[in-house]
């Protein structure tokens, strides 16, 4: 017999919200789906949404922050890219490419939305402990790396959300602002 709502546990609720949410949000957008259409393909009535995700910028945030967390293990645990900073760094905005319209969908409500704002703080705080983390074994000891570390946010920024077709892959970019940031901090 097959269990009723009740006999599963909330957190598989969530995660079946959270994976309906991502597909229709990864194919229509924030904008362009409703907690009425997440409610249906997860098999409950929108209200039902609302009890686990009292609004739709905290279940957007849960998608995202499910999609960071999954990418983030995975290149962390890849065998070929190993504890590689740089290889991190170029595998996870690789990855992340395909999804910069819902970056820049959430980029635009995170003046609005502390669960958005508290998912993009913690993967650029990610983003940017790799970036440094490369970068550290060029600079010599003592460097200034804190012009390092807001270059690298604004970059970051820009490779989530721009609307810029990039001409060149992720891996040149990364290549450049390590150089560029390597420069200035031995300069400084």
């Amino acid at each position: 017999m097959p269990r009723n709502r009740q006999q599963i546990p909330k957190a598989e609720r969530e995660a079946v919200l959270v994976d309906s949410a991502w597909e229709l949000f990864a194919v229509k957008g924030y904008k362009g789906t409703s907690l009425t259409e997440v409610g249906k393909a997860a098999g409950v009535a929108a209200n039902a949404v609302r009890w686990y995700f009292p609004t739709k910028d905290d279940l957007f945030a849960a998608t995202l922050d499910r999609l960071f967390l999954r990418e983030r293990e995975r290149v962390e645990a890849d065998p070929v890219i190993g504890g590689d900073p740089r290889r991190q760094l170029v595998a996870f905005l690789a990855d992340l490419e395909a999804y910069r319209g819902l970056h820049r969908e959430a980029y635009d409500r995170m003046d609005e939305s502390p669960a958005l704002a508290d998912v993009y703080s913690r993967m650029w705080e990610w983003l940017e402990g790799r970036l440094l983390a490369a970068v550290a074994s060029r600079l010599s000891e003592g460097a200034d790396v804190e012009p390092v570390a807001d270059m690298a946010h604004v970059l970051f920024e820009g490779l989530l959300v721009s609307a810029r077709e990039l001409d060149r892959p992720v891996e040149e970019f990364i290549d450049l602002l390590m150089e560029a940031l390597v420069a200035v901090a031995a300069a400084r």
